[in-house]
């Protein structure tokens, strides 16, 4: 008896003039984690005739991250995302504002969505999968040498792979590791970042 009522169900759902109003939930994520961004100095962008040797190393922090879905998909939505250190940190550190795309995989669809019509409605909400993205935007990193404290504005591209898990009906976990290149005026760059935090629907 279940199993007919949930194919009667998918069944209407599947119907788009059954249906007058669809509703995707916009999300938004709050998360904490570790950024580690290593850097190359370019040889031709150094002046004075002291500075000879180009400079390479490393800068980590703990950072915040937000992540903004503007326009949520059933199985592919895009995002803004900005990140940010939440300590400082005297080797330097890394702030990011990129664009991106998630693409969901798993037994799930990837937002929650209502429908409704004549005064009746049904809300679907998605349970646990998983996601891949890409992302493109600006970083800028701040990082000190043995002669200076510098910094520099970097174009980046990358991708991630993520987990999303349900708690309730309104807030679920999500988990992202992800790599970066970023191409800058002085430096080029490898971002690894590890997040992790809660996302709440908007409804």
């Amino acid at each position: 008896m279940r199993f007919l009522i949930s194919n009667i169900l998918i069944l209407f759902l599947l119907i788009p003039n059954v249906w007058a109003g669809e509703l995707i939930e916009k999300e938004m994520s709050y998360s904490i984690g570790l950024v580690n961004a290593s850097y190359v100095e370019s040889q031709s962008t150094l002046t004075g005739k002291n500075v000879t040797q180009a400079s390479s190393g490393s800068v980590s922090s703990m950072s915040g991250q937000i992540n903004y879905k503007f326009a949520p998909g059933l199985e592919r939505s895009s995002y803004f995302s900005g990140t940010f250190p939440l300590l400082p940190n005297p080797t330097g550190s890394y702030f990011g504002a990129h664009f991106g795309s998630e693409f969901y995989f798993g037994s799930s669809s990837g937002s929650k969505v209502n429908y409704s019509h004549s005064g009746t409605s049904i809300k679907l909400k998605p349970k646990n999968l998983f996601f891949w993205s890409l992302e493109g935007g600006l970083g800028y990193l701040v990082y000190n040498t043995v002669t200076a404290k510098k910094t520099d504005i970097l174009l980046d591209l990358g991708a991630n792979l993520g987990m999303l898990y349900t708690f309730s009906e309104r807030v679920r976990m999500r988990g992202t590791l992800g790599m970066t290149r970023g191409t800058g005026v002085a430096t080029t760059t490898m971002e690894m970042k590890a997040f992790v935090g809660l996302t709440y629907f908007a409804d």
